[in-house]
């Protein structure tokens, strides 16, 4: 029996399917400032889940949502929502981790 060989966009694709990984790979644009990244990784998220399947629950067509996940995209924030919550993601704002101050004490 033949073992399927996997490339790196195969494993890639398969572990962007659980929304754990999902979201900390789309996180990790977003804590870098990485804007430009940004709609590429929601790309990678939204075309491991199927492009297709994404444009019928959104309502948005496939060449809009190529366009939106394309390196010079700029989705408003509307539309990450959007795409985030038909992908089963949901966007969340959090206190900044701050290290503790030395006490003026001294």
């Amino acid at each position: 029996m033949k073992k399927q060989a996997h490339t790196f966009e195969s494993d890639l694709e398969e572990k962007l399917r659980d929304p754990v990984f999902a979201s900390a790979y789309i996180m990790s644009a977003i804590v870098e400032n990485d804007l430009a990244f940004l709609p590429i990784a929601l790309g990678d998220v939204a075309k491991a889940h199927g492009i297709s399947k994404l444009a019928e629950e959104t309502g948005i067509n496939r060449r809009t949502l190529y366009k939106v996940f394309d390196k010079s995209g700029n989705p408003s924030f509307e539309l990450v929502t959007q795409i985030a919550a038909s992908l089963g993601l949901e966007l969340q704002v959090k206190p900044k981790k701050v290290k503790r101050a030395k006490a003026l004490h001294g």
